[in-house]
């Protein structure tokens, strides 16, 4: 079975995080 899904993707974001795309990367870039 596939992994589950890292804690950053089930947490929303801080508001200053968000990109436009609405993923941010573990490092907090965006995607």
């Amino acid at each position: 079975k596939p992994p589950p899904p890292p804690a950053w993707i089930m947490q929303p974001p801080p508001d200053w995080q968000t990109p436009l795309n609405g993923i941010i990367s573990p490092s907090g870039n965006d995607w």
